[in-house]
C-alpha cells in the first residue's frame, strides 16, 4: 500500500480528499518523512515541494512547467479522474515523474531543431494520420507544398514512410 502526505488549505477539501485517497487503497499518512508520494494542493503561486516525491494538484495548465522546475514529480489538473490520481501517485512513488510529454519536451528543448515550423507542422499532422489533403486544408496549403514539406521532414529525420515519421514524432 502506497503512503501519501496530503496538504491542502481547506481542512473541508483535506478530509474529503482523504477518503478518496483510501477508497483508492493508498494509506494517508501525518508526515511526510512517513510517506513514499506527497500530494500537495497549487494556489496561484507553486510552494516549495515537501522533501519527499510529490504530486501537486494545479488551478492551471500554466503551472505545468513552473511546477517541473521547482522539484515537483508530477502534477495533475481539477478535471483529472480518480483513476489518474491513482496511477500518478504510484507512479511518482516508483520513482518515476508525472508529467505530459509537451510539458517535459518543452523544458529539455525542442525535440527536432533542424525542421522549420511549417515542417514541425506538416510532420505532426502526418504522424497523427491525416492525409496529405487533410494536412493542406488544414493548413491552408497546396498539396503539392505539404508533399515537399514531408519530402524534406523524411529527409531529415532519416524516414522514409509515415509509419517511421509517426514513430519517431511520438517517442519524441
Amino acid at each position: 500500500m502506497v503512503k501519501v502526505w496530503l496538504q491542502v488549505a481547506l481542512k473541508a477539501y483535506q478530509e474529503a480528499l482523504e477518503a478518496v485517497l483510501r477508497s483508492l487503497d493508498l494509506e494517508v499518512v501525518a508526515h511526510p518523512l512517513q510517506a513514499q508520494v506527497g500530494l500537495v494542493e497549487a494556489d496561484r503561486e507553486i510552494p516549495a515541494p515537501p522533501p519527499v516525491p510529490t504530486v501537486i494538484l494545479l488551478r492551471t495548465k500554466d503551472q505545468a512547467a513552473q511546477a517541473l522546475k521547482k522539484g515537483y514529480r508530477g502534477y495533475l489538473y481539477p478535471e483529472q479522474g480518480l483513476e489518474v490520481l491513482a496511477k500518478a501517485l504510484a507512479a511518482v512513488a516508483r520513482g518515476e515523474v508525472w508529467a505530459e510529454r509537451r510539458v517535459v519536451a518543452a523544458l529539455v528543448g525542442e525535440p527536432f531543431p533542424n525542421l522549420t515550423q511549417r515542417e514541425k507542422e506538416v510532420a505532426a499532422l502526418a504522424a497523427l494520420g491525416l492525409t496529405n489533403e487533410e494536412i493542406a486544408k488544414e493548413l491552408g496549403i497546396s498539396v503539392k507544398t505539404v508533399k515537399a514539406h514531408l519530402s524534406l521532414v523524411f529527409q531529415k529525420l532519416g524516414v522514409k514512410k509515415r509509419s517511421q515519421l509517426a514513430h519517431v514524432h511520438f517517442l519524441a
